[in-house]
């Protein structure tokens, strides 16, 4: 329940100041203290709004223990803001190595301690103290490794710049957001939990490795498109070669997963959720086409034209929600299914036009990604035959036999039609590291 607040209390918690930063070709003093003391209000505005209405999502939500909840969480929104620019400047500076070791330093102590917690019987104060000592050990961390201090400056010419750039990009965050959580609250107020339940796992499985991939990728491909953005042909090439390279890992991950559903599933949770496998089916190749859409928003905003990026939200957003509305009809998996051909709609749109920012075109992107994505198609093709001859097995074998031998099939069939890919990927791997080493 305090999640449903908090996860959207962090849109806004620093308005988009710290993008705006990584964003910026030439920062001055002036710009990076005004973005720090920016964060700072807003963090402290974002944990005291949560913290003033705690009583009314107690309320809504008709859990009186909510309110204490939301009251410990909110800290964490202050504590964050305080390092919200050290983090800003390491990765304009592309220092992923020392960003990589703050956070999980970070991460394994809130763990620790959450842990700790709830084996004393602390119960839910177990997940809040991991939230709040992870936020503060990060700002302590970034603060001693960084080599920026604030000082005492601020700038409103500075900050009505930031806001032209911020505004647009927290407006898409929220619609974002909202048409994103759309379809939980339809299913939930229209079908009920039990169908919520099954369509919440199959999106969960599908979006879980899906999501820390593009975030890790696009986290940091952020700064380098913002450095190369008076430079459309060179950020237009480096581009494609992302969308290559996301396509040659995503297109087995989501293929193979559509087409291994039944026995993943019955492995995992049992075959009392043999709808989840259903919904998997529509949702498998939503993910390859989210793998590539995620995308667009760091292009777009390295070249400050989050005014884009916003109108494609709100079109974007008006296509999931009447999707939604039309799929309720048949149930779970009728919203699935209708999120497939929104998908297919909005992969056209945003890719379209975000592409033709830097002079590309989704010709272009057909001819980078034709080949990977016939292996992957491929590899299903044989996965459904092997798994005919399979049938039987228990679920846990059968899935772990089809899982190598798709491995292996498009591994294989890389390799004959695409000989160079494995050192193209090395190289564009390559390309990446040395540009966030120190």
């Amino acid at each position: 329940m305090a999640t449903v607040v908090t996860n959207f209390a962090a849109i806004i918690r620093d308005m988009g100041t710290a993008a705006a930063l990584v964003q910026r070709h030439e920062i001055t003093e002036e710009l990076v203290d005004t973005v720090f003391w920016s964060n700072v209000f807003f963090g402290l505005f974002t944990g005291g709004i949560v913290a003033i209405t705690s009583p009314v999502w107690a309320w809504l939500f008709h859990e009186p223990r909510l309110q204490t909840v939301l009251l410990a969480l909110s800290l964490s929104f202050p504590l964050a803001a305080l390092g919200a620019s050290h983090l800003a400047m390491l990765e304009k500076s592309n220092n992923f190595r020392r960003v990589g070791f703050i956070e999980v330093l970070a991460a394994v102590m809130g763990a620790a301690i959450g842990v700790l917690v709830t084996v004393q019987g602390g119960g839910i104060w177990g997940l809040i103290a991991q939230t709040v000592i992870i936020a503060g050990v990060s700002t302590a961390l970034l603060w001693l490794r960084a080599d920026w201090r604030p000082t005492m400056r601020w700038s409103s010419g500075e900050f009505k710049g930031l806001v032209r750039f911020s505004g647009n990009l927290v407006s898409f965050n929220i619609i974002n957001y909202f048409a994103r959580n759309a379809d939980g609250f339809l299913i939930g107020r229209y079908l009920g939990p039990s169908e919520l339940g099954q369509y919440n796992v199959a999106y969960r499985l599908m979006l879980l490795p899906l999501s820390n991939l593009t975030f890790v990728v696009n986290r940091a491909l952020f700064p380098i498109y913002s450095s190369q953005q008076r430079d459309p042909i060179s950020l237009g090439r480096r581009y494609i070669e992302t969308l290559r390279f996301i396509s040659l890992l995503t297109a087995p991950l989501m293929f193979g997963l559509w087409s291994v559903r039944a026995p993943f599933i019955e492995s995992l949770l049992g075959s009392g959720w043999s709808e989840a496998a259903t919904i998997i089916g529509w949702l498998a190749p939503v993910g390859y086409l989210q793998s590539m859409v995620s995308t667009t928003g760091s292009l777009l905003a390295a070249t400050g034209r989050t005014d884009i990026l916003r109108n494609l939200g709100l079109a974007n957003s008006a296509i999931f929600v009447i999707s939604f509305v039309l799929g309720l009809w048949g149930g779970a998996v009728g919203v699935a299914q209708a999120y497939f051909v929104a998908n297919v709609a909005v992969a056209v749109i945003s890719l379209h036009v975000t592409l033709a920012q830097v002079g590309r075109s989704l010709t272009d992107l057909v001819t980078v990604i034709r080949l990977p994505l016939l292996c992957a198609i491929a590899m299903v093709c044989l996965i459904a035959l092997a798994d005919s001859w399979l049938a039987g097995i228990a679920p846990a074998l059968r899935l772990t036999c089809l899982v190598s031998f798709g491995a292996l099939i498009y591994g294989t069939l890389l390799l004959v039609f695409l000989p160079t890919v494995f050192g193209d990927a090395s190289k564009f791997l390559g390309t990446a590291a040395v540009n966030t080493q120190e």
